[in-house]
């Protein structure tokens, strides 16, 4: 059985940076039109293929039914949602809510899933190594490309509202996961019930969900400010300026 930063852990990681940087330096100058077009068919098939691969895996037990664990509400997952939105939306406002939100939230959501990776991905068939793997280093991508390409250029407004959106899509995290639980399932969506994997160091269970949910949240407010911190500075430094020319 594959373990995390396993052999065909690290190669495969080692492939995904490959493929990171040469999806990068091919679709850096695409429009976003054209890259939302591409990262949203990406992302049907992809889902396509985890929803075949786990229903015929999980035949003997539900049949031709959907494990309520494979549903597409993880954080990556439902990315594809918004990608949807962003491309066929006419609303300015609505894009860049979107936009601003799934820069942080793809990057670090994706490099995230990358290196803590699923046991199904490391031990299933090989195509879900492939849906897996090459998913995640699309979203990667596609926030590098929205990130560097000045399609969106960021500011103090988005920081707030991308803020705003996580906590709403948290809150959502925690409804799902209790209507779907059934005493059975592992249910745990976006990971707000408990770690993608024991033994994490920060994101732990050992005092209890109150302390693992506010140590989630820091992280997760930590790399979003990360790659805010341009626009953050920014405003920082206009309201020192401000107050001298006041003063």
């Amino acid at each position: 059985m594959h373990s995390i930063f396993g052999t065909k852990h690290l190669i495969l990681m080692a492939i995904c940076a490959a493929a990171i940087v040469l999806g990068y330096l091919v679709s850096r100058k695409w429009d976003l039109e054209k890259l939302t077009k591409h990262m949203f068919t990406i992302g049907v098939i992809s889902e396509l293929i985890k929803v075949f691969y786990y229903i015929i895996a999980n035949e003997a037990v539900y049949g031709g039914i959907l494990p309520k664990t494979d549903l597409p509400f993880h954080l990556c997952s439902i990315q594809i949602l918004f990608v949807a939105i962003a491309r066929f939306t006419n609303s300015q406002k609505i894009k860049e809510l979107l936009l601003s939100f799934m820069i942080p939230s793809c990057l670090f959501g994706g490099i995230a899933a990358i290196l803590i990776a699923t046991t199904s991905s490391l031990n299933g068939m090989p195509i879900l190594s492939l849906q897996y793997f090459g998913y995640h280093s699309a979203i990667v991508i596609f926030a590098l490309v929205l990130l560097t390409s000045g399609v969106l250029q960021l500011t103090i407004r988005h920081y707030v509202n991308c803020l705003k959106f996580l906590v709403v899509l948290m809150l959502f995290a925690v409804y799902i996961n209790s209507m779907l639980y059934d005493g059975v399932s592992n249910i745990n969506f976006m990971y707000v019930v408990s770690p993608p994997q024991s033994g994490l160091p920060f994101l732990t269970e050992k005092y209890g969900w109150l302390v693992y949910i506010c140590h989630y949240a820091f992280t997760v407010l930590f790399f979003v400010t990360l790659c805010y911190i341009k626009p953050i500075v920014a405003a920082i430094k206009e309201k020192c300026s401000r107050k001298k020319v006041a003063a």
